[in-house]
């Protein structure tokens, strides 16, 4: 499944994020990544979720972002859950970029049974033609 938080900037994106991820922590037993790009909310994230600040790594393209989370996923095959907070900002605000990571997600999300939930800027023009489930902010 993937599902999308969307919203302006300071509307409560990464706070409703981290209530959802906490909230799977507390009903699975499988493990679950949160990726930012910064330690934002760190401290409020359940122990058992693992954090990964993606800048401290080369992302910079929609290929090496999916590569990412292959690795992820070939190294743990209990991974059930998979967050990204600021996915926008991630991939630069490019709307192009954002549409084609979601239509490849959701591949990745039925192939690997894995569930994505990710918090991005409003992109209303690109975003309405994917297959998600949008929880708006």
């Amino acid at each position: 499944m993937v599902q999308v938080i969307a919203g302006d900037r300071g509307s409560g994106k990464t706070k409703r994020l981290l209530s959802i991820a906490n909230e799977t922590a507390e009903k699975t037993n499988g493990h679950i990544v949160w990726i930012s790009i910064n330690s934002e909310g760190i401290f409020e994230l359940d122990s058992s979720i693992r954090h990964v600040n993606v800048s401290s790594f080369p992302i910079s393209s929609v290929d090496s972002l999916i590569g990412f989370i292959y690795g992820m996923l070939s190294q743990d095959y209990d991974i059930e859950s998979i967050f990204i907070d600021n996915l926008s900002v991630i991939l630069n605000d490019d709307t192009d970029a954002v549409t084609d990571f979601l239509k490849r997600a959701k591949k990745i999300s039925e192939k690997a049974e894995v569930n994505f939930v990710f918090g991005i800027k409003n992109m209303k023009c690109k975003l309405e033609n994917i297959e998600a489930e949008y929880l708006a902010v």
